[in-house]
């Protein structure tokens, strides 16, 4: 055979070999998505979700284990007597706000004559903006009576605790639920009526404070619309219920 019909008949069974088949590259993986909004973490739900990213129902969420001391004093200072206002000028003109700071804290107790107090705390953003508010219940021979104990709300202002809704109607558990009033989400406890059970009372909050509202259809025993427990009085002694609640810093 000439070389070149040899060069032509290797020429014609280099063009016709099959291409070798290439491996296929794996479809690009979708970005992973990003977790569910926690209702107690930072980026907590934006008041317009209907309904919030809450716990599933039923859920408990364990109160904080640690004290707080700017807590502390913030239930002191609205719990007990603080110092009385001075005395009204010469003129006999007194200056309107410490005379009513005055006559409000004048019938309160000393912390010092009511006995040992204990308080129980959890935080939770409430009103979606991102920061977390304050749920307290203080509990103790001064702070309960046959209606419950008092609890209550603080949202953190330029770093300080100001009080947003104070009530003596605390029964255990504290629940909060996906319905929201003016931004806020709604808070629900068991109601009491002369110390017995008395269905469910909600809490709705009303472009200033927390107002009780009874739930219809909820009278006698009754465990209400489904929630996050987020304070909870279990069955303990009372020296190991929350934190001491000192007369000082």
């Amino acid at each position: 055979m000439s070389p070149l019909r040899l060069l032509a008949v290797l020429l014609l069974i280099a063009c016709c070999r099959p291409a070798r088949a290439q491996p296929l590259a794996p479809p690009p993986l979708a970005p992973p998505a990003p977790p569910p909004r926690s209702l107690l973490g930072p980026d907590g739900p934006d008041p317009r979700d209907r309904p919030p990213p809450l716990a599933p129902p039923s859920s408990v969420i364990a109160p904080i284990n640690r004290p707080d001391a700017r807590l502390e004093a913030a239930l002191r200072a609205r719990l007990f007597a603080g110092p009385v206002a001075a005395s009204p000028a010469a003129s006999g003109d007194p200056d309107q706000t410490e005379w009513e700071q005055a006559r409000a804290t004048a019938q309160r107790p000393a912390c010092a004559d009511v006995g040992p107090l204990r308080y129980l705390h959890n935080r939770i953003d409430l009103d979606g903006d991102g920061r977390l508010e304050t749920v307290a219940v203080v509990v103790g021979s001064f702070a309960c009576a046959s209606g419950g104990c008092s609890l209550l709300v603080f949202r953190d202002v330029d770093g300080a605790l100001e009080l947003v809704a104070e009530s003596g109607l605390f029964q255990s558990p504290l629940k909060v639920i996906s319905n929201r009033h003016r931004g806020w989400l709604d808070l629900t406890l068991p109601a009491s009526l002369h110390g017995a059970p008395d269905g469910v009372m909600e809490l709705r909050f009303d472009g200033r404070t927390y107002q009780p509202v009874p739930l219809p259809g909820t009278e006698g025993p009754a465990s209400g619309p489904p929630g996050t427990v987020v304070l909870e009085l279990l069955p303990l002694p009372f020296e190991r219920l929350g934190h001491p609640l000192p007369c000082g810093p």
